[in-house]
């Protein structure tokens, strides 16, 4: 088995770790909270968040960092030390042929990806989710359990869509927007907007 480390250690690790173990020989979670390790008893080992391929044994890592924005640093720090992240894809996934996958994308149990559709780089798309035919999710977007998208739809760079969201076909999503759980999305979203409800409404006061 191929030997990956984890980076983080949270939720999103022990998520993803309960359906990989059998596959990967799992090094150990780079974390902030190396108290995590021990109490959610992950495998392998606790590792500092500094580290390089030479130090851990492998260059292949698996992000479990759910924030985009954190996401996004993180990578580009690692990557710049060699690291290369590995895309994983749950067996019960429905994933058509066509789409295309982007580096460190994470598909979870239970999800269903039309055709034509484009995936960014380390995008998480959680169980039970659903992206329609033709949409295009940007790199780092975390896209949580239960939301469907709708075909044609499109998700800028770092955003979030909440659990059980749904965003109606032909709708733009900007980077870095927040779309509250169980919202409806019939309109354009601005980038770094925040919108919640049904129909989902821009929320100045939960924006930076």
């Amino acid at each position: 088995m191929d030997k990956v480390v984890f980076i983080g250690s949270g939720g999103v690790a022990r998520e993803v770790t309960s359906w990989i173990r059998d596959r990967y020989d799992i090094v150990g979670y780079s974390t902030l909270n190396v108290d995590e390790h021990a109490s959610f008893r992950l495998p392998g080992h606790a590792l500092p968040d500094k580290i390089n391929p030479d130090e851990v044994g492998t260059k292949l890592a698996i992000m479990a960092i759910g924030e985009p924005a954190v996401k996004r640093k993180v990578y580009e720090r690692l990557s710049g030390a060699g690291f290369t992240f590995i895309s994983l894809l749950h067996p019960s996934a429905v994933v058509a042929g066509d789409v295309a996958i982007g580096e460190g994308t994470i598909i979870c149990p239970q999800v269903n990806v039309s055709p034509n559709v484009v995936l960014g780089k380390l995008a998480y798309l959680n169980f039970c989710c659903g992206i329609g035919h033709d949409a295009r999710i940007g790199d780092y977007v975390q896209i949580n359990p239960g939301a469907q998208v709708a075909g044609f739809v499109s998700i800028g760079e770092g955003s979030l869509v909440g659990s059980g969201a749904t965003i109606r076909e032909g709708i733009n999503v900007g980077a870095h927007a927040i779309v509250g759980s169980g919202s409806s999305v019939f309109a354009r979203v601005r980038e770094g907007a925040t919108v919640m409800g049904n129909p989902a409404k821009r929320m100045r006061v939960f924006e930076s």
